[in-house]
């Protein structure tokens, strides 16, 4: 027997009359409006094939976990069409065929799971899962059980193995020193930095824009030595004591430390990081300090540096920490270090990523060296021979490094002379943001 969307809809009035919305605990009431108003998905994980380089080079084929967080998919809606699609292509290796949606609506929304009988199900938002991997239809069932809106939703991929990277310029009115330290919350960019007058400011931006900065504000830290720790903002102040800004809209900052150091170097989860001049630190609290490594610390980086820290595929706690930028030591190749972090256990120590004859992919010394995490992998960028030409990118944590085709290009009108481009993920895309205020957004598509 064929079922019909009339037989679901009659379903859904009788379970309407009594979920419907309640003016007071007497009367009932039904509405003929009928829309999805929100959408998005939960996190998608897939497993996928790639290619890993021993310490030679040589490439073997493995299987790994990857996760895109659906905070990181964002989706428009048309209500003229019905039309639901991403804003973004996620990348080729991306498992959609069991993706749990959430939304908002005005009525209930169901699924249509048979094309053939016109069969609806009805959809229980961040619970139940659907296979996108093709056009999804749904339809929006209003509480008086007889207004309703069919919509189509589309997630969108790459579908050829050769993707490549596209970039938008952006005119912003920011400027920038060169050794800015850029992070990224829940809904601003955050540069701090040095003004004019050489003095440490803090600046910021929305995620949905990019051009327009708020005022650069005075703070008491070494804007280079900043490090976000627990949601909290650190820095070495000018007597070597460390502060914490808990509210940076409050612009107050305050000693959490009397610990003395020559710098903060990185932070994860678990961990703040600092170099003293004999060791490197680490501390949960800033109270207990834990030696944290002391072997070729003079190759510590000591300019352009980057940190970053990223969830381990393997182990959801245990993460990996990676640090790095040049060293007047080392006039060969950028300096790298990492370690691995993880709460309540005896911690790997922070250890300096060496070139030698069994590993000679090192990432190259590159002028005005900026590195970032995007996409589970590191992507390094800096002038060669007085220009920028290309992007490098790492995909085991920062011990080999390879050049990317050109089908991953800089922008062409990326000028050394206009000053350090520094790379940082927003999410699903990429950012350069320039000394003299030019910001490119770019995604892979």
């Amino acid at each position: 027997m064929k079922h019909t969307i009339w037989s679901i809809v009659a379903v859904a009035v009788a379970v309407l009359s009594i979920t419907s919305c309640i003016k007071d605990e007497n009367e009932m009431s039904s509405s003929p409006e009928c829309a999805i108003i929100s959408f998005s998905v939960g996190n998608i994980t897939s497993y996928v094939t790639e290619q890993q380089y021993d310490s030679e080079g040589n490439a073997t084929d493995v299987v790994v976990t990857k996760t895109i967080a659906g905070s990181d998919i964002h989706f428009n809606i048309d209500h003229n069409t019905g039309h639901i699609f991403t804003v973004d292509s996620l990348p080729k290796w991306v498992d959609l065929s069991r993706v749990v949606p959430k939304f908002t609506s005005y009525g209930s929304v169901y699924n249509l799971a048979s094309a053939e009988d016109d069969f609806y199900i009805y959809l229980t938002s961040g619970s139940d899962s659907i296979d996108f991997s093709k056009t999804v239809n749904l339809l929006c069932v209003a509480t008086d059980g007889v207004s309703r809106k069919k919509y189509t939703v589309d997630i969108y991929k790459r579908t050829t193995d050769l993707d490549t990277l596209q970039w938008k310029f952006m005119q912003s009115d920011i400027r920038l020193s060169g050794e800015a330290s850029i992070f990224v919350g829940e809904d601003k960019v955050i540069a701090f930095d040095k003004d004019g007058n050489g003095s440490d400011i803090y600046t910021e931006t929305y995620i949905n824009g990019g051009q327009e900065w708020s005022l650069p504000v005075a703070i008491p830290v070494e804007s280079k030595s900043v490090q976000l720790f627990g949601g909290k903002y650190y820095g070495k102040g000018t007597d070597g004591r460390i502060y914490r800004a808990d509210d940076m809209a409050a612009r107050e900052w305050s000693k959490v430390s009397d610990m003395t150091v020559e710098r903060l170097l990185s932070a994860d989860s678990y961990y703040l990081y600092a170099y003293d001049g004999n060791k490197i630190l680490a501390t949960a609290d800033m109270q207990t300090w834990i030696a944290q490594g002391t072997a070729n610390l003079n190759m510590l980086p000591d300019s352009y540096v980057t940190t970053v820290a990223h969830q381990a595929k393997h182990n959801a706690n245990i993460e990996h920490v990676i640090m790095a930028g040049l060293s007047a030591n080392n006039a060969d190749n950028a300096v790298v270090w990492y370690k691995q972090s993880a709460q309540g256990a005896e911690n790997q120590m922070w250890s300096y990523i060496q070139i030698t004859p069994d590993n000679t992919y090192g990432l190259p010394r590159l002028g005005h060296l900026s590195v970032t995490l995007y996409e589970g992998n590191l992507y390094a960028i800096g002038t060669e021979d007085g220009s920028y030409q290309h992007i490098y990118c790492s995909k085991d944590n920062g011990i080999t490094w390879h050049k990317l085709s050109q089908q991953y290009p800089l922008p062409a009108d990326l000028k050394a002379e206009d000053g350090r481009a520094i790379l940082t993920a927003v999410g699903s895309r990429l950012w350069l943001i320039q000394e003299n205020g030019k910001i490119w957004q770019g995604s892979i598509q």
